[in-house]
């Protein structure tokens, strides 16, 4: 993928988002008799047993009510068309030089022929997007994970691991933002010798890189269309300066994310929506590390390309939380997609 001057032209302005009755029934009367009735031993005895089998019902009934009751599950039991897609999946970097600067897109594919092995998709993206000329991290590095960990061992040093100013540049945005999407947390660069202590496009690593810390908070991602591959792809929305956190500073939640999404607000942007008009999402949600979103859509304008740009966005969205799954809703369809992401 050597596509650093691909998209030159593109501008990006810099405007800032300003961004429970119950009835009661009366108590049934009794009549009162001027003497009690007389009862024989064996009658006291029945109607001991009687008292007893009723306490004893009651005491089952209430220990029952006490117990819960299995709710049907409203998302999973829609009774909609249910499809899994491929656990495999891989992410994909693209390069672009613009007048305001350089910018790296992201997009993600799944085969449908691979098992999904969460260390060797990871590799494999790295190495596949790798943009230095000299393929640095699949000719010169032995790459190994140990989550949260990247390690990347280098067995050379010096003018092998240099590279120009762009390639620096995309070098460790590729390299950060696919390793979030991984959810990576630290990358370990050594030499050689196994020390900390290396050289690598332009940027001596003594110590571990916090991922956090390179790439930033990372919320919603946006539409790009590449001629050139004839293929939509991602912009990161901190990248371009969509909305990222709340008034408070405070990241945006899942649900939050994706209705920020809904919109491209910097005025003039050559990147928009994913969520074209047509599609509605109904609501977003994450828990127990799946991401629901569910959506309508108008059967007159939506088309296949659009619905799988949509899944695409929601996927990258989705990855930035960290979850195991992301569940797609069509309520107009009537089909319910699940996206599971690769086992760490």
């Amino acid at each position: 993928m050597k596509n650093i001057n691909k998209m030159a032209g593109m501008t990006f302005a810099a405007l800032l988002l300003t961004s429970c009755q119950g009835t009661e029934n009366p108590p049934a009367s009794t009549e009162e008799t001027d003497s009690p009735s007389e009862t024989t031993p064996d009658e006291e005895e029945t109607v001991e047993a009687q008292e007893s089998n009723e306490d004893s019902q009651d005491k089952e009934n209430e220990e029952a009510s006490d117990e819960p009751v299995d709710q049907p599950d409203a998302d999973a039991s829609d009774g909609f068309e249910e499809t899994q897609a491929s656990p495999s999946y891989f992410i994909e970097t693209h390069a672009y030089v613009t007048e305001t600067g350089y910018l790296t897109a992201f997009n993600i594919e799944r085969d449908e022929n691979e098992e999904g092995k969460f260390e060797e998709s990871l590799i494999q993206s790295l190495i596949e997007n790798d943009p230095s000329t000299q393929e640095i991290l699949g000719s010169y590095a032995e790459l190994t994970v140990d989550m949260p960990t990247l390690n990347v061992k280098f067995t050379e040093e010096g003018s092998a691991l240099s590279t120009t100013s762009a390639q620096t540049n995309f070098f460790y945005s590729s390299l950060f933002g696919i390793s979030d999407l991984y959810g990576i947390e630290e990358i370990v660069f050594t030499n050689p010798e196994g020390e900390e202590n290396v050289t690598v496009a332009q940027r001596l690593v003594d110590a571990p890189m916090i991922v956090e810390e390179e790439r930033g908070v990372s919320r919603g991602y946006y539409t790009s269309y590449d001629k050139e591959l004839e293929q939509t792809n991602f912009l990161a929305g901190a990248e371009v300066g969509e909305r990222v956190a709340d008034e408070n500073g405070e990241p945006l939640s899942f649900a939050e994310t994706i209705e920020a999404m809904k919109t491209a607000d910097q005025e003039g942007a050559a990147y928009s929506s994913a969520i074209v008009e047509g599609l509605e999402v109904v609501d977003a949600s994450l828990e127990d590390e799946t991401a629901t979103v569910r959506f309508t859509s108008d059967e007159e304008t939506i088309t296949e390309p659009d619905l799988i740009v949509f899944a695409n966005a929601m996927q990258l969205a989705a990855l930035d939380f960290g979850v195991e799954e992301l569940r797609l809703i069509n309520e107009t369809l009537e089909e319910s997609t699940t996206y599971p992401f690769a086992v760490k």
